[in-house]
């Protein structure tokens, strides 16, 4: 049985995310502005892209109206950046494909400015579906 790779772990309260951990370039768009109707316009990258560590937390089903929808919690730890709203999306590269996570929530656990913690749930995921 193969060992466990330490940097799939999330850290523990009260220690910074390794580095080596931060294997996933992503890009962090803000909400597009509304017209005079009150339509959102195409979303427009915040600032360029940044080193993140993904850790998954949690995962569960939901019934929807003629399909299960799947909810899909997530950890992304970047190196403190001015500027991470909790309106914000995060688009992660994964494989071929791109996954799209909103922020739900942003702590600075210590206070010191030198990583966030984002929690982050998927959107635009559905059951049996790959995106």
């Amino acid at each position: 049985m193969p060992l466990p790779r330490l940097s799939n772990r999330p850290p523990r309260p009260g220690v910074y995310a390794p580095i080596g951990s931060m294997n996933r370039l992503v890009t962090f768009y803000s909400p597009g502005a509304r017209d005079r109707q009150g339509k959102a316009g195409p979303p427009s990258p915040a600032f360029p892209a940044v080193w993140a560590a993904l850790y998954a937390l949690s995962g569960g089903e939901m019934d929807k109206v003629q399909q299960i929808a799947q909810k899909v919690t997530a950890l992304l730890i970047i190196n403190y950046r001015l500027g991470v709203e909790e309106n914000m999306t995060v688009q992660v590269p994964e494989g071929g494909s791109t996954r799209t996570l909103q922020i739900a929530a942003i702590e600075d656990p210590d206070g010191q400015e030198w990583q966030l913690k984002l929690y982050c749930f998927e959107i635009n995921q559905n059951a049996g579906g790959a995106n």
